[in-house]
């Protein structure tokens, strides 16, 4: 299996296509191994991608758990596709888009790229599927964890994501607009 990191601006255009699930939630995970430490040492997101997609058949699922990972330098890699079923939360996976942030949020700071990434991304992920804010959800809402860590709140990530969605909508547009005028000009 190969993995490719987009920026945020190239994920965009493979938000935009057609699906055909019924999201309804989008649920933030963490890794808490390998940590942003770990990063730092290789720093290398198809490698760690690897390294978590061995992890997630050694549990016996067909591959990767999430549909997005946003490693601490803010590129973002697909595991699963947004048509896939998730396997990332038990009794949500066939409702809810999974979003993993290497690192660990028990222990670690998130770094500045990764989060302005994991804004974006969230707030498109949710404009995309007719969600809001309060359809964003952690895996220890659903579970005896910790995830996605005890430094992040929801309550604040919600309020960043409230404040941060119209500017974000209108990026995600214009970013498509860029992006088809570039094809139409081919």
């Amino acid at each position: 299996m190969s993995f490719i990191g987009y920026t945020r601006r190239g994920i965009v255009p493979y938000i935009a296509q057609k699906w055909d699930r019924d999201w309804r939630m989008v649920i933030l995970h963490h890794t808490w191994k390998p940590t942003v430490k770990d990063f730092e040492e290789k720093p290398d997101g198809v490698y760690w991608m690897k390294v978590i997609d061995r992890y997630h058949r050694m549990k016996g699922w067909r591959k990767i758990g999430y549909h997005f990972v946003v490693m601490p330098d803010g590129l973002i890699y697909v595991g699963r596709t947004l048509n896939e079923t998730g396997a990332h939360t038990v009794g949500k996976n066939d409702t809810a888009i999974g979003v993993c942030l290497l690192g660990n949020f028990d222990e670690e700071e998130m770094p500045s790229e990764q989060y302005v990434t994991m804004k974006y991304l969230v707030c498109w992920l949710l404009n995309r599927f007719g969600l809001t804010p309060n359809d964003l959800f952690f895996h220890r809402d659903f579970a005896q964890k910790t995830c996605p860590g005890l430094k992040l709140q929801k309550s604040e990530i919600r309020k960043v994501i409230q404040l941060n969605t119209f500017e974000a909508t209108k990026r995600f547009i214009e970013i498509l607009l860029e992006v088809h005028g570039k094809n139409e000009k081919s």
